[in-house]
């Protein structure tokens, strides 16, 4: 008897607005992830994730398909891939409504906590069910250079060692209210601030904007992005950021992050990514300059790659 892979299903709708552009003219990646992680939370409700489970999302790989401009009329759609004892991995769409032309695909993988805040296996009615509803991942939901088959935290370079790399990307600061929910607790949709929010280390990680060697505006476009989650820090801690690049090419480069409690010099969150130079006047790729390449080679470190 043939049997039929089931459908994506559409999970959540939105449109590009004003404030969602960046300094590249597109809607910015973390907007990518606000749809995504909108399809998760609409994908657990629609598979009836118990009330006493809280949903934690500990992996969130994004590939980049397509720039999205101001107004664009954008619509998720989801379904889950694989299931263990212990986690949903989650595969979403998102793409244009009205063209069908792809903005990005993503893989999420979900853990859950039970009643008391500790670690909970997948219940098995909820695995029964979605054993049943399995789809298989598209070829073009696949990874390019980020591999998912790692292990970024356990693999991650220790505290100490980050320091005498000297690797530092962001300096010293505490959590802000702003990160955190009113109980102090953060905001899980605000975790790529682990590693990106900050005030600087000069010279650690390239700015946002550059003058090309023809005078041209360039900017960085993210290919592919993966972020871990060990665990988040509540407001006032003192985190740290570091990063390094792993892999140099002509128009593209492979960083990957690190976010840590200092006081404690506990790993919170792994982040990885794929950045193309962007020529913002031509919306297209370019060389990345060769001053800028030079500086990056000075921070190359490819066997702290995710192994």
């Amino acid at each position: 008897m043939e049997t039929t892979t089931p459908a994506l299903t559409m999970t959540h709708r939105s449109v590009v607005t004003e404030d969602q552009i960046d300094h590249l003219g597109h809607m910015n990646v973390r907007f990518y992830g606000v749809n995504a992680t909108a399809g998760t939370r609409a994908l657990c409700a629609t598979l009836g994730v118990p009330a006493d489970r809280a949903v934690r999302l500990v992996d969130v790989y994004t590939r980049h398909h397509r720039e999205q401009l101001l107004g664009a009329q954008l619509v998720v759609r989801s379904g889950v891939v694989s299931v263990t004892d212990e986690s949903l991995v989650l595969y979403h769409e998102l793409a244009d409504q009205d063209t069908d032309a792809l903005a990005a695909t993503f893989v999420h993988c979900v853990n859950f906590d039970g009643p008391d805040g500790e670690p909970a296996n997948v219940p098995e009615s909820l695995a029964a069910r979605v054993r049943t509803q399995i789809v298989e991942l598209p070829t073009h939901g696949a990874t390019r250079s980020i591999s998912l088959a790692t292990d970024p935290i356990a693999s991650a370079p220790t505290f100490d060692e980050l320091q005498v790399r000297n690797l530092a990307m962001r300096k010293v600061r505490a959590v802000s209210v702003d990160e955190c929910e009113p109980d102090g607790s953060y905001i899980p949709s605000m975790a790529p601030a682990l590693v990106w929010a900050g005030e600087s280390v000069e010279g650690r990680f390239p700015e946002l904007l550059h003058e090309g060697p023809n005078g041209e505006r360039m900017g960085w476009a993210s290919m592919e992005t993966r972020m871990t989650i060990r665990r988040l820090p509540r407001m006032g801690d003192r985190i740290q950021s570091f990063s390094a690049a792993i892999a140099l090419a002509d128009k593209v480069m492979h960083n990957i992050m690190w976010a840590y409690d200092v006081d404690r010099e506990e790993l919170l969150t792994t982040f990885e990514v794929v950045n193309l130079a962007f020529d913002i006047g031509g919306r297209r790729p370019m060389q990345i300059p060769d001053h800028i390449r030079a500086a990056q080679a000075q921070l190359l470190q490819p066997d702290l790659a995710p192994r």
